[in-house]
């Protein structure tokens, strides 16, 4: 059986080198993802705005509703529902419920266009076919990003209305507060996904190349790199805006490559 020839490409001569000159390819490496950081966090890294979350038939669709019900470009819309399975918009009971959260929504200045179905040019709009719901809209004062920061206060404002009321279902949701709890739960799942990820990839290196000390060198390797990479997204995000979870993307996808390659050379050593 002839012995296998020399590989004498990029990447092999590359590691060569690093074998050979391996303090310097080891502090190069953590010279090169230290500057990454502090580039990164001198530029800044851009962040999609919520009017460009959505793309393709979803994007047509939101410019069809732009078209057709137009607002200013920062404008969000919140609503406040009130549901009684026994009682109507025009029973006194109802009637008090709707008041007490137009009254307590109109004592924050963040709170513009309170539309009340108590009006009697909101009431068509604004109270359902049968009587049983009725919807106090308004829109909270900012942008997107500057309504997240207080809407929760409104929301514990409405949920002390609820309270108040026993018998009725009253709820807030709308742009901000749903789009806010979407956002938590799906940062939060990646977050999750992410910091399982470490731990389980640790126990896979473990288990194949038996070795505390093998195992954590490719570990590491593509911790670094995903730090590294985190950091420099902010200089494309410059000119295309990123999304807030993409530092959990790139966690998992730079642990999947990472990995695969590490076992990828393993195999690739056993068989020469």
């Amino acid at each position: 059986m002839s012995p296998l020839k020399q590989s004498n490409n990029f990447a092999a001569r590359m590691g060569r080198w690093s074998a050979s000159h391996w303090k310097t390819a080891v502090f190069g490496w953590l010279a090169f993802v230290i500057a990454s950081v502090f580039i990164g966090s001198a530029v800044g890294t851009r962040y999609l705005e919520d009017n460009d979350l959505t793309v393709g038939e979803a994007r047509k669709a939101d410019k069809l509703i732009e078209s057709g019900f137009p607002k200013s470009a920062d404008e969000q819309g919140e609503i406040v529902l009130i549901q009684s399975k026994t009682l109507k918009a025009s029973d006194p009971a109802f009637r008090e419920a709707i008041k007490d959260v137009t009254e307590t929504l109109d004592t924050f200045p963040q709170v513009r266009k309170l539309d009340s179905p108590l009006e009697a040019r909101h009431q068509r709009d604004l109270i359902s076919d049968d009587g049983h719901s009725a919807v106090v809209q308004f829109s909270p004062e900012g942008t997107y990003d500057e309504a997240v920061e207080y809407i929760e206060t409104l929301e514990a404002a409405v949920d002390k209305v609820d309270a108040r009321h026993p018998g009725f279902a009253i709820d807030e949701l709308g742009s901000v507060s749903t789009g806010k709890s979407v956002d938590e739960a799906f940062g939060s799942m990646l977050a999750k996904a992410g910091m399982v990820a470490l731990p389980l990839t640790l126990v896979i290196l473990l288990l194949v190349f038996g070795s505390a000390v093998a195992a954590l060198v490719p570990l590491l390797l593509a911790v670094t790199a995903v730090v590294a990479t985190t950091s420099l997204i902010a200089l494309p995000s410059q000119l295309i805006p990123v999304d807030e979870q993409i530092a959990e993307v790139i966690l998992l996808i730079g642990l999947a490559v990472g990995i695969d390659y590490s076992l990828f050379y393993l195999r690739r050593e056993r068989e020469e």
